[in-house]
């Protein structure tokens, strides 16, 4: 029992857990052979102090020694054998848990992303400001219907799908602010610093697209003469950080209010990267801003 601890013990500490099946098998047959030789000799040990008359410190036969050792040794194979597998199966199943978990709050991410496209607030803005420019400008309100049609397609594609690329996300906030720009003119400002090498990461669907939203909702929409979004990406020390900007004031903005989009959008982000990711939100002069950090990685086809 002492020395199946130890051998746990070891086991952790050298974290071979996190080992594939083919590099844990050497180890655990050479640490097998290994502690079985220290079983023996405490067996032999035991044996001569209790049990033997002579004086002689350690009078076990060789021969009966190694096999002791080939006959102790596979005892411990078989106990980390156990072990390893006890220890798979319990990681499996929080993978599980946490699978589900994370379909679930992107279920409810989604859901809550397309009610907030989908609302009838959000639909009749967006078709009064393409009716008004039927008459006037049928060329841009032929556009407004085509970016409206991808809005929706896109949100309904990324419903489908744990991560999109960076490129395909801002894909639909041009669009969505394109479309806002009819209704709010020269109120809504945008800037884009995108790094070329950012396109290419994955991140959650919809994540820009939610906070971008919140930005308008919460803060442009409320002052008079509207404001700015600052929209930028870059690659350092292989993670992608994000960052938007709006011009307001977080202070006046009720946690109530932007409480759902913020919690959904660290709920995501604690799910898919664990402590890898960083989220901040904060005042930054005249402007609330808010920064994401999640290591950068590249969109499989296959993934999805």
């Amino acid at each position: 029992i002492f020395l199946s601890h130890l051998l746990r013990n070891l086991i952790v500490r050298l974290k071979w857990l996190k080992l594939s099946i083919l590099q844990a098998i050497p180890r655990l047959l050479v640490v097998s052979i290994l502690f079985g030789a220290l079983f023996s000799v405490m067996y032999a040990l035991a044996n001569d102090f209790l049990f033997s008359n002579t004086k002689k410190i350690f009078i076990y036969p060789l021969l009966d020694f190694l096999q002791l050792i080939i006959s102790s040794s596979p005892i411990f194979l078989i106990w980390s054998i156990i072990y390893f597998a006890s220890q798979y199966l319990r990681n499996y199943e929080k993978e599980e848990v946490k699978n589900l978990r994370l379909n679930a709050s992107m279920n409810e991410v989604e859901l809550s992303n397309l009610r907030s496209q989908l609302n009838p607030h959000f639909m009749f803005n967006a078709l009064n400001s393409i009716r008004a420019l039927i008459d006037e400008e049928p060329s841009k309100a032929k556009n407004a219907v085509t970016q409206l049609s991808s809005i929706l397609r896109s949100s309904l594609i990324s419903s489908k799908k744990k991560t999109v690329s960076l490129l395909d996300e801002l894909k639909i906030v041009k669009d969505y602010l394109d479309l806002e720009a009819i209704r709010y003119e020269e109120r809504l400002r945008v800037k884009y610093d995108i790094d070329v090498e950012a396109n290419s990461a994955e991140i959650p669907p919809l994540l820009l697209q939610t906070l971008v939203e919140n930005a308008i909702k919460h803060c442009i929409s409320k002052l008079i003469d509207g404001g700015e979004i600052i929209i930028s990406a870059r690659v350092e020390d292989k993670k992608l950080i994000l960052k938007i900007m709006n011009t307001g004031d977080l202070d006046t903005v009720k946690i109530s209010e932007t409480g759902i989009g913020i919690s959904n959008t660290l709920k995501r982000l604690q799910l898919l990267y664990g402590e890898e990711a960083f989220f901040e939100i904060k005042n930054e002069g005249h402007h609330v801003s808010c920064t994401i950090e999640i290591p950068k990685t590249i969109l499989h086809p296959k993934l999805n």
